[in-house]
């Protein structure tokens, strides 16, 4: 089986337009509203926080490096249809879908422009694993008609639902590379020009990284809008931090977890 002890267990991003955001995550997702402030709300489902909202007033988008998007992993190929039917029935805007040869996706951004995947995983058998630990995917069409077929009847994503990646557009993608993989043990499981995938253990990707954009992007400053934290539990915390000793690279002891800031300004906390 591959690799689920390496989740995005949460992600942080900061708006303008803390209800407007809000309605599209509860409304259109499906998310539920498990704790609300005048300027935060958390979202999540069975309980379990996955994405924190908080308003920054005065701040306008800047060409920083941050989120691509963030991809919510649903547990089947019923679900993903199922979600597909809710999009179109709600008039959900979609950006399109791909079939990646190990997972089917849909794409999608939130009103201020928060890029959103949401996949399903298809059986190991499936993947395209090299005898050298890699995991090739491709972007073919995807079946949108069979997808539906074998929908489900839902109206959100279902409740086991997790963070199954996350996708960052980086300053510089060597140096990104660099930093996950020395300091935080990821292995790089496939690149191509201007993107890696990097994963602990048997799994296509965990994170992945590009610089696609034409704009060139400089490092995030904080309350920037758009990603501002995420949340990654990882296999061994202490070899972690013990490589984070070696390599010299400064973070914060928060009890059980680590705090530190990745080269794109992105704050991570580890557990």
């Amino acid at each position: 089986m591959y690799n689920q002890e390496t989740v995005i267990t949460s992600y942080l991003l900061n708006v303008t337009n803390l209800a407007n955001v809000t309605n599209y995550y509860h409304h259109h997702l499906g998310l539920d509203i498990l704790e609300k402030a005048s300027k935060q709300v958390i979202l999540g489902l069975a309980g379990r926080p996955l994405l924190i909202l908080k308003e920054q007033v005065g701040q306008t988008r800047q060409q920083v490096a941050g989120l691509y998007h963030t991809a919510f992993l649903v547990p089947d190929q019923a679900s993903l249809g199922g979600i597909l039917r809710h999009l179109l029935v709600t008039n959900t805007p979609l950006l399109g879908g791909a079939d990646h040869g190990y997972s089917q996706a849909l794409y999608l951004q939130d009103p201020e422009d928060n890029g959103i995947e949401i996949y399903w995983d298809k059986p190991l058998s499936n993947w395209d694993v090299r005898a050298t630990g890699q995991i090739i995917g491709v972007t073919e069409e995807l079946d949108g008609t069979r997808l539906l077929e074998l929908a489900d009847n839902r109206t959100g994503l279902p409740q086991n639902t997790k963070l199954g990646h996350i996708h960052l557009q980086v300053t510089d993608l060597k140096a990104n590379r660099t930093f996950y993989q020395h300091n935080l043990g990821f292995e790089l499981k496939s690149s191509m020009k201007q993107a890696d995938f990097l994963a602990y253990g048997l799994y296509h990707h965990h994170l992945a990284a590009n610089t696609w954009t034409r704009a060139k992007l400089t490092i995030r400053s904080r309350n920037q809008l758009g990603l501002g934290t995420y949340a990654l539990t990882v296999p061994d915390l202490d070899l972690v931090r013990e490589q984070l000793d070696v390599n010299n690279y400064p973070y914060r002891n928060l009890a059980t977890k680590l705090a530190l800031t990745d080269p794109n300004g992105i704050e991570l906390i580890i557990s």
